[in-house]
């Protein structure tokens, strides 16, 4: 497989994308307890809750963003807890953790402060016990409302999250004008001019992405890699259904969630 290089972070402003930032932002705003972000895996989650973080902080708000693949519920409270306080120390039990985090939040309600946790990837987390997110929307949940949350999912809600949440933001796959646009535009970004790719190669690129933000990068990514290589080369068609399959295929099961979050 071709090697491939990070693409600097870019916000793609579909409508989809910009409207979700907007309803995500607004939610916040509004002191609302607790916002959810729905898409598939490669829809562009990471990226919308990205650019809510940038819109809030240009506000003056704080935020804590966790991704929490992988994460358990003592872990999850070591990231939040380290994240909003100093007071943590490595020889802390889950309770003494809870108690640093209550004290904290009371007293950036006495500040009036409030802080935004932004939780990506949550159907990929460890969580068991509940503990973590009972205590995020214990807090959330207050009259004073230290902490609005914010979770990324793909797949159900978690009942701990269902009962506090209005209206989930929900993304779906670019349509097929959509994926041509940001295929265009990426290319661009990443250095291919428009006169080095045809206008069918461009097609086959977008068509293959299958509306999924994360494949459409990374085809143009391998793209990118065969035009530093051949910076002379007109790339075809056929040249980029050959790049493509050194990409590993991304079938329909290929990005069903590794796992389901469960509680007890």
């Amino acid at each position: 497989m071709f090697g491939q290089k990070s693409q600097p972070s870019w916000f793609f402003q579909s409508d989809g994308h910009l409207e979700a930032v907007s309803r995500l932002v607004y939610l916040v705003e509004s002191r609302e307890p607790v916002g959810v972000l729905c898409g598939p895996d490669g829809s562009g989650r990471t990226r919308v809750l990205e650019r809510v973080c940038q819109e809030l902080r240009r506000s003056g708000q704080q935020t804590i963003s966790i991704n929490m693949a992988g994460l358990d519920d003592d872990a999850a409270l070591w990231q939040l807890a380290g994240r909003l306080s100093s007071a943590v120390r490595t020889s802390m039990r889950r309770h003494e953790l809870l108690g640093v985090l209550r004290e904290e939040l009371s007293g950036r309600v006495q500040c009036g402060l409030h802080t935004t946790v932004v939780l990506d990837d949550l159907h990929r987390s460890e969580l068991r016990s509940g503990t973590f997110l009972r205590f995020l929307i214990s807090a959330a949940s207050t009259g004073a409302c230290p902490v609005s949350v914010i979770a990324a999912i793909w797949g159900a809600i978690p009942e701990e999250l269902s009962g506090h949440v209005y209206v989930p933001v929900r993304l779906d796959r670019f349509s097929v004008s959509e994926s041509h646009v940001f295929v265009k535009e990426l290319l661009q970004r990443l250095g291919i001019s428009p006169a080095n790719i045809s206008e069918p190669a461009v097609r086959a690129v977008s068509e293959s992405g299958r509306g999924l933000v994360a494949r459409l990068r990374q085809i143009c990514e391998i793209v990118q890699v065969f035009s530093e290589a051949w910076p002379d080369a007109i790339i075809t068609e056929d040249i980029v259904r050959s790049l493509i399959t050194e990409i590993a295929p991304l079938s329909e099961d290929a990005v069903q969630p590794r796992r389901t979050i469960r509680m007890a």
